[in-house]
């Protein structure tokens, strides 16, 4: 006997797939607008928003008469980083749901 998958479960994953996308572009575009790319000037790299999960940068250590650098990169705040985004694009969705869904009688 052939069974059909019910509809429901097959429009869910376009769905997952929009969602997935829509926070990709949201995260990439605050990661974007908040690049701070200073080593010319100060020495300093910064990635993120709402928190910075990538550093670099060099500088004079006055201490050892030296140039010194430094890499920083934090797993933890790159996934809160992706939540906040996650976040945002639910608010986005179901706050313009009503202007742009389909109507359904």
């Amino acid at each position: 006997m052939n069974k059909m998958i019910p509809t429901n479960r097959t429009s869910m994953v376009p769905a997952i797939f929009k969602g997935l996308a829509g926070t990709i572009f949201i995260f990439a575009f605050l990661t974007a607008i908040s690049y701070q790319n200073d080593l010319p000037v100060d020495g300093k790299l910064v990635i993120g928003f709402p928190w910075e999960f990538y550093s670099e940068g060099t500088g004079y250590n006055l201490e050892r008469d030296e140039y010194a650098s430094f890499e920083n990169f934090e797993p933890l705040k790159l996934i809160g980083n992706f939540l906040i985004a996650l976040a945002i694009y639910l608010v986005l969705h179901l706050s313009l749901r009503p202007l742009f869904g389909k109507n359904k009688r």
